[in-house]
């Protein structure tokens, strides 16, 4: 990326900041839904639909941080 131009390395910074956010998001919903799934006794309980959310979100995450990684990378590259 080094010959790259100051508008390309601007994109890949918006991308990267935002690709941060959408990982932080989504372990803010991965937090919340199983924070509602907790019983006054204190025990999990995760059934159905559920797991299925909680298993798209955590693909998501690693996909998020998996670009978050490699942008971070290019950049570093580049400067």
């Amino acid at each position: 990326m080094s010959d790259s131009s100051s508008v390309g390395k601007l994109i890949l910074l918006v991308l990267h900041k935002g690709s941060i956010g959408a990982a932080a998001l989504m372990l803010l919903f991965i937090g919340i839904n199983l924070w509602q799934h907790i019983t006054p006794d204190h025990q999990l309980v995760i059934e159905g639909n559920d797991r299925s959310f909680l298993g798209v979100m955590v693909v998501l995450l690693l996909f998020a941080l998996y670009l978050v990684w490699s942008i971070g990378k290019e950049l570093k590259k580049g400067s």
